[in-house]
């Protein structure tokens, strides 16, 4: 049936596509920690992989409900990605012009921050209806 079908293609898109965002991962907690090229060695980046998958597997043993988690991580991302990016590239882009900025542009950009604290608002009352259930 569709459904046997769905679960197939999804199976197969993790079996190869996940290397990719791990890799991602891994190389952001070592920028993150600020770790030299002399500490990546293949035994010390093979431990922190281990290391890594360990703790994915205790977090993927303990959360039952994925559905939450993804509409969570929906929330709380896409108001980022929506609100809170722009907002800041634009004010910064503003305040970093160097000539002389017209006072409405100026004004703008202020507005800006005000639309993404309104985001956060929104995003923080997602995640708040999705973890404890404000809808119901």
């Amino acid at each position: 049936d569709l459904a046997s079908i769905c679960r197939f293609a999804i199976a197969i898109a993790l079996a190869f596509t996940y290397p990719l965002p791990f890799i991602g991962t891994r190389d952001g907690i070592l920028d993150l920690f600020s770790v030299g090229d002399e500490w990546q060695t293949s035994t010390n980046l093979n431990l922190l992989t281990a290391a890594i998958l360990g703790v994915f597997t205790v977090l993927a043993w303990h959360f039952t409900d994925l559905g939450l988690l993804n509409a969570v991580g929906g929330a709380a991302l896409g108001t980022a990605v929506v609100f809170i990016f722009p907002s800041i590239m634009f004010f910064c882009a503003v305040q970093n012009v160097g000539c002389e900025v017209s006072f409405w542009l100026r004004l703008e950009s202020v507005m800006v921050l005000g639309l993404m604290l309104a985001g956060i608002a929104m995003g923080v009352i997602g995640v708040l209806v999705m973890t404890v259930g404000l809808g119901e």
